[in-house]
């Protein structure tokens, strides 16, 4: 027999009901405001995909909050969210997901941002304080992150919490690797609302505009390149791309996780990223280069290396142990 609508609706609300108490009111309102954020940085965006936008969402005084920023930290709480439910699944302490979120986007930033000042030493050799963000004597922020840097970093951080608390580092890099990823691809916005990382000239009908401000050469000659010129949006490239990676991961350690030998989930995901970022950077305009080569390409070569090697040696040469230490619980 059919079921009812009132019965329906019934169901309905009870399971709405069990999924507020669930989630408890500081998640919900945190949720809430997730939601008022996606609508805001929507209407933002409209502007901003036609070349008018303002990278700056607000100003207090002489203080400008970068959008940015804003989605900077937006991805690195999504990770952190994903890491506690993951955690939670696995019987793991959720507070661990959080300290090393913590302590990761520290050393993230610190690690990115010296590996960007020293590919690019020449901007800083004359004002030592624009390491540090200040230009003219104001604090304007560092401009200049890099991925890579930003991994190694979290690594690092990962590396030295796991020591101090006797967790296991292939068991929490595992999952970690779909949160990094998944704050990557929210991450990768920040340069879209900052009008960079952006690639050629394109007539594809997802091309974005560019300000003439926010161009680099040759493409702010508006003779040759008017303001009418759209760009491959090369940040929602690898966006896309990131959260794809995302996703697959998951799959992995859900479905098969315990065939895995620790650690090849997140020696998976580096491959991944840097087959993925190798060709995308055919596509850049804004490269930092190393001789001939774009570094980014350089760098990935080399992670990709490293990664199939750890593959294989721990695999087959060491013949580490497969499964996480921490089995998924059944729901």
């Amino acid at each position: 027999m059919a079921e009812q609508p009132s019965e329906t609706r019934s169901t309905f609300l009870r399971r709405v009901g069990q999924f507020l108490r669930d989630v408890g009111p500081s998640r919900l309102l945190l949720l809430l405001l997730a939601l008022a954020l996606v609508v805001i940085l929507a209407i933002r965006g409209v502007e901003t995909w036609q070349g008018r936008g303002d990278p700056v969402a607000f100003r207090l005084g002489a203080l400008e909050v970068h959008w940015y920023g804003i989605i900077l930290m937006s991805g690195a709480l999504a990770g952190g969210f994903l890491g506690e439910h993951l955690a939670r699944r696995r019987g793991i302490n959720p507070e661990h997901a959080w300290n090393i979120l913590l302590w990761g986007v520290i050393a993230g930033v610190i690690v990115s941002r010296l590996w960007y000042v020293l590919g690019s030493w020449k901007e800083f050799a004359g004002d030592p304080l624009r390491i540090v963000g200040f230009e003219n004597g104001v604090f304007v922020g560092l401009r200049g992150l890099t991925i890579h840097g930003a991994l190694l970093g979290a690594v690092l951080a990962v590396a030295l919490y796991n020591w101090r608390n006797r967790l296991d580092f292939w068991g929490i890099l595992d999952l970690g690797a779909p949160c990094f990823v998944l704050g990557q691809a929210i991450g990768r916005w920040g340069n879209f609302f900052n009008m960079e990382a952006y690639g050629p000239p394109t007539t594809l009908p997802w091309g974005l505009y560019i300000g003439q401000g926010h161009r680099i050469p040759p493409y702010n000659d508006l003779t040759t390149y008017p303001l009418s010129t759209r760009f491959h949006p090369t940040f929602l490239y690898e966006s896309l791309m990131n959260l794809a990676i995302c996703l697959f991961l998951l799959w992995v350690l859900r479905r098969h996780g315990e065939r895995l030998v620790r650690g090849e989930v997140f020696l998976f995901y580096v491959m991944l990223y840097a087959v993925g970022r190798f060709g995308l950077e055919f596509l850049r305009t804004d490269s930092v280069m190393l001789g001939p080569f774009p570094a980014a390409q350089v760098t990935s070569v080399g992670l990709f290396v490293v990664a199939a090697l750890l593959v294989v040696a721990r695999r087959w040469v060491w013949r580490k142990p497969k499964g996480s230490p921490w089995p998924e619980q059944a729901k």
